[in-house]
């Protein structure tokens, strides 16, 4: 990280609204107007490289944070289903917008569920650049009816600028029980939304939002109800040789702590799983540039396994301890370059709230370990590379529950 005693404050523009084994089958709108035209920035390269840490408040605890492909926006959401635009360039919240309800739900919504839906606690969505859209994990049931554990449907919201439905809730996907995250293929035709307390996955097409699979266990018996393993992210990649394929990290230790992973060549999205009995608490996934291998976050022993997954079976090429005494929250990003990825600690460090969340900067390759405490506010939640400048410098964009956009300038490995 650079200057990472530095943070600069911004203030909102907008209104401030409220050996691994492989088994088969079984697992081991409302908005203001914009300061600046909507489509200022070509590419990231005309968004000048941060100098330091910028810091964003946005209203409510924060949920998911975003990327546009050009770097030009960050979409943020709360816990109330209210999003940010935070323009990359100013450094402000242009434009706000609400998520809205389902119109015609599969399941009937109980008659005392408030009017505006709340977004999944653990929720961390997803982004299609391809067809511009931001996916929302909303749950009314898991807010109001806690634990009953429901929430069953992803909301999704029009981010193209140029469109006349702009920041508007375009359609909504019926899916399993607690929606947490969404991931797409590499050609960002298929998405996949990780069922949070079943353990399943629900496939769709992203062209119409049509769904292709309702729910796949991610290990046997997965969908019969709420429990056992929980289903916390996913990420999908063309492995090379393997083809492509759906990766979602199964969480608690039992039965089967791990990776579920969904063939997305095959109509019938076949699963095996990736286990290990060193495996605890699967939390976090990222998959490095070249797509041969899983970055997992083992959260309870404060561990970051390597999986190759190119080869004729995966393997676990290395486990890295992580710095001890943190909370993983499993956000974990990769940075493109330097085999270098970045992990959100999640609680607060080295000064507590509102800021001191550090974070921790790993080389996948050699197993260095490098605490970058950049006093990012307090409960980070969601990382993700962008670059700015010219020539290209890497950023680490983060949202915290407590209320915060970050953009951070990260520096070479001990740099």
């Amino acid at each position: 990280m650079s200057d990472q005693s530095t943070i600069q404050m911004r203030d909102p523009r907008g209104p401030d609204y409220p050996p691994v084994e492989v088994r088969a089958g079984y697992p081991t709108a409302y908005h203001s107007a914009p300061e600046l035209p909507q489509s200022f920035a070509a590419s990231s390269s005309v968004i000048p490289a941060k100098p330091s840490t910028v810091i964003v408040p946005v209203s409510g605890t924060q949920r998911m944070c975003k990327v546009s492909a050009d770097g030009a926006r960050i979409f943020s959401v709360n816990s109330s289903g209210i999003g940010n635009v935070v323009n990359t360039l100013t450094e402000r919240v242009d434009e706000t917008f609400q998520v809205m309800i389902h119109p015609n739900p599969a399941t009937p919504f109980p008659n005392d569920l408030p009017t505006l839906p709340k977004v999944s606690p653990f929720a961390r969505g997803g982004i299609n650049h391809k067809y511009k859209r931001l996916y929302v994990p909303a749950s009314f049931l898991t807010e109001v009816r806690n634990p009953d554990w429901n929430g069953l449907f992803v909301a999704v919201v029009d981010i193209d600028p140029d469109s006349g439905d702009y920041l508007k809730t375009i359609a909504w996907i019926d899916c399993g029980r607690l929606p947490e995250e969404i991931g797409f293929s590499a050609d960002e035709e298929t998405g996949v939304i990780a069922n949070y307390n079943q353990g399943t996955v629900t496939i769709f097409k992203a062209a119409d939002h049509r769904v292709l699979a309702a729910e796949i266990d991610g290990f046997d018996g997965a969908g019969a109800g709420p429990g056992g393993p929980c289903a916390r992210s996913v990420r999908c990649a063309n492995v090379p040789g393997i083809g492509n394929r759906a990766f979602m990290t199964l969480s608690n230790n039992y039965p089967v702590p791990g990776c579920a992973v969904f063939d997305l060549d095959d109509p019938a999205f076949t699963r095996t799983n990736i286990t290990n009995p060193e495996f605890t608490f699967i939390d976090g996934i990222a998959i490095t540039p070249d797509q041969s291998r899983l970055l997992l976050v083992d959260a309870d022993v404060n561990t970051l396994r390597v999986v190759r997954v190119d080869g004729a079976a995966p393997s676990i090429e290395r486990s890295i301890a992580l710095p001890g005494g943190h909370a993983y929250f499993g956000a974990i990003a990769v940075k493109g370059v330097d085999d270098t990825c970045f992990i959100a600690t999640g609680l607060p460090e080295h000064g507590g709230t509102p800021f001191g969340t550090s974070l921790v900067q790993v080389n996948y390759e050699t197993g260095v370990v490098t605490e970058n405490p950049t006093n990012l506010p307090a409960n980070t939640w969601e990382l993700a590379i962008t670059e700015f400048g010219s020539p290209a410098v890497p950023h680490v964009v983060s949202c915290a529950s407590s209320g915060f956009v970050a953009i951070s300038p990260a520096a070479a490995p001990g740099a």
